[in-house]
């Protein structure tokens, strides 16, 4: 089987279980664990907990862009910074291992190669030289070459198999050498930068408060492959009924705020511009496009695991005038609600049904 590995692991685990109070340093370590294991996103599935260390793998689906892959993984760091910064806002308890709270970080390792399923002792495990390698790249010189601590490194095969190159163009290459092995070459980013930008952003949002549309439609696929068919541009001209789409404006290689989606529709590839305004991975996208002549519209995409799959919830909000982005007339807005609540609504439903048949198509493999 090939795939991605992933190991999710806690730096300071040992300092901070060997000289701390046990209890509630285990208590900490356990809840900060379980953040990790809650933000995992399908295709990844935990493999097993290894003391300090979550470990992961997955089989890429066909067509999904690198990104998404990439993003879910990053968004394991986001669920365990908040956990920490909420322990560390939250605890009133004076003990060593609550003070040095701290003191912990994240490391995070993300290979792509083979690996094979072995049943021991009633438990699925993984097997491989790729496997291997992985855990090996726990013990590395990041740390000291760098100067980042909490850091994410994706070896050079990694990035091949996920077509991230202009992601990582930006990091810092760094390379490994082990006996039987030989030299590892991968990227390095650290994580809190990365988390920061995300949390930097401005908030751009239509909230249901302020919804003029709202379209809900549910998918059996998982938050994370609904995300691609939001924001792959291969996978958006299905669900649009385009004939084909383009996108201009990537920042450092990635699709964010800024970017453009070029959709070309009908018998003369009339071009239709979806501009990103706001973006948090696998959770929300806010596109602004044109709707008529000089009037824009303003919706935002939600992806929302259910206890089946994913929901998505778009609310739009009321048509713009795009020279001076005020209010267009009632009786224009009156007459354009039924019409675009009705695109809206087909489209949201393709979107759901080609997650699902994709999402089906991949676990029968």
């Amino acid at each position: 089987m090939h795939g991605h590995l992933v190991i999710a692991d806690i730096s300071g685990y040992t300092q901070f279980l060997t000289e701390n109070e046990l209890e509630h340093a285990n208590g900490i370590i356990s809840e900060l664990l379980n953040s990790i294991i809650g933000a995992i996103q399908a295709p990844l599935a935990v493999s097993g907990v290894e003391g300090d260390a979550v470990f992961l793998y997955g089989a890429m689906p066909e067509g999904m862009s690198g990104q998404t892959v990439l993003e879910s993984v990053e968004l394991l760091y986001g669920s365990f910074a908040g956990a920490l910064e909420t322990m560390v806002l939250n605890t009133t308890c004076r003990c060593n291992a609550c003070a040095n709270i701290n003191a912990l970080g994240l490391k995070i390792i993300m290979h792509c190669g083979e690996f094979v399923k072995t049943v021991i002792g009633g438990r699925e495990t993984l097997s491989g030289p790729d496997v291997i390698l992985t855990h090996r790249l726990l013990k590395n010189t990041i740390r000291e070459d760098s100067g980042i601590a909490d850091y994410l490194f994706v070896t050079q095969q990694c990035v091949d198999d996920l077509g991230v190159e202009g992601i990582v163009a930006g990091w810092i290459q760094h390379t490994e050498a082990y006996e039987h092995v030989g030299e590892v070459n991968g990227y390095v980013a650290s994580l809190p930068d990365v988390w920061a930008v995300v949390r930097g952003q401005n908030e751009n949002k239509v909230a249901q408060g302020d919804a003029w549309t709202s379209v809900t439609a549910d998918s059996q696929a998982p938050p994370a492959i609904v995300w691609d068919h939001l924001i792959n541009p291969a996978k958006r001209t299905i669900w649009l009924q385009a004939n084909e789409n383009a996108v201009v404006g990537q920042s450092q290689g990635r699709i964010g705020p800024g970017a453009e989606y070029h959709c070309a529709h009908g018998e003369d590839n009339d071009v239709l511009v979806f501009t990103v305004l706001d973006m948090r991975p696998v959770d929300y996208i806010t596109t602004v496009f044109p709707v008529g002549d000089g009037v824009a519209l303003r919706q935002t995409d939600y992806v929302i695991p259910s206890g089946t799959g994913t929901q998505i919830v778009s609310h739009s909000a009321p048509p713009f005038n795009i020279d001076t982005g005020d209010p267009i007339p009632q009786d224009m807005l009156e007459a354009m609600q039924d019409t675009l609540g009705e695109i809206q609504r087909q489209g949201v439903e393709r979107l759901a049904d080609r997650a699902t048949q994709d999402y089906a198509h991949h676990t029968s493999e």
